[in-house]
């Protein structure tokens, strides 16, 4: 074979070799995992997408998944509408009100249902002369947020048994904080989710004076997963799967409890033993649509937003 032989063939294997690779290279990124950044509150609510990552429920729907925590719904409504991560877990009342303003949102999955019990309850000092809510008229409540869900069930809560709500105080207090302000008298009641509720129960000090979700409507929607009008139309196929992997877990989470309280301490500053007898809430694949409706319509009574909402527009229904 002529030397000029040699190197015509050498040129066409090496043409031959790049194009494999290259084919080689195409594949491996088309099979790759899309990443997604969840932002989230990092709360009991969110266990379900823990065990999900940790069960492989995303990832074998190809998605990478990492939870992102941030101090609030708020922040992560932001973060959302901004790009700079595609997913994120906040309660309906903020989704809500954000809507009402014209921020493009879309609710992809639920978060959570409020469980009956102590999941979240209003408590007064265990000396406290405060004995029906009709007694806290004229008294101060300590929150985590205005103008959200804490004073919004609250204010639905009181309404059904008959309190004057326009005679109630909210002053906001963080959710660690609650007990020691409550101790101190520097509010007449607080209002406490798991696992702050069980740590105000524990310290003896304290009575249990009202469970507000179950008197608004039983199986509340506390919150929802959630992105943008702009993500689910230019990647619709992604926040299917991630609907589907998310959907999954849920419905994992609310049958195996055991497992909940087992990862509960792998991302809170919770320990095992209390894990193992927070209330914990409710995991359903239903967004709860209509209950939706009913939290917008008390935010824009009690003034949170100015217009309603377009819920079926939020929800893609």
């Amino acid at each position: 074979m002529s030397s000029v032989r040699r190197r015509v063939l050498a040129t066409a294997l090496s043409v031959v070799l790049v194009a494999v690779a290259a084919a080689c290279s195409h594949k491996s990124s088309d099979d790759a995992a899309t990443k997604l950044d969840v932002g989230i509150v990092a709360v009991i609510d969110v266990a379900p997408l823990y065990l999900g990552i940790e069960k492989g429920f995303f990832s074998a729907k190809h998605l990478q998944v990492t939870p992102k925590p941030r101090s609030g719904g708020s922040l992560i409504v932001a973060t959302v509408v901004s790009g700079s991560q595609h997913i994120g877990f906040s309660n309906n009342t903020t989704l809500l009100i954000g809507a009402s303003r014209g921020l493009p949102l879309r609710i992809v999955a639920a978060g959570n249902q409020a469980a009956a019990g102590d999941y979240a309850a209003i408590f007064v000092r265990a000396n406290s002369k405060i004995a029906s809510a009709r007694d806290l008229a004229g008294k101060t409540i300590a929150v985590n947020n205005l103008n959200n869900v804490g004073p919004l069930t609250i204010n639905a809560a009181l309404q059904a048994s008959g309190a004057d709500i326009t005679r109630v105080k909210f002053v906001e207090v963080a959710f660690p904080e609650m007990g020691a302000a409550l101790a101190q008298g520097r509010v007449d009641a607080v209002w406490a989710v798991e696992p702050f509720a069980s740590a105000i129960k524990a310290s003896g000090g304290a009575k249990l004076l009202l469970r507000p979700y179950p008197l608004v409507a039983p199986h509340f929607p506390v919150a929802s997963y959630f992105t943008s009008q702009s993500f689910a139309a230019s990647d619709p196929d992604v926040v299917d799967r991630f609907r589907q992997a998310m959907n999954e877990s849920l419905t994992y989470a609310q049958n195996h409890p055991d497992e909940v309280r087992r990862i509960l301490p792998t991302y809170l500053t919770l320990k095992p033993e209390v894990a193992a007898h927070v209330v914990l809430p409710e995991w359903s694949t239903d967004v709860g649509a209509p209950l939706l409706q009913r939290t917008a319509e008390l935010a824009k009574e009690y003034g949170y937003l100015t217009a309603e909402p377009d819920v079926t527009r939020l929800t893609g229904g």
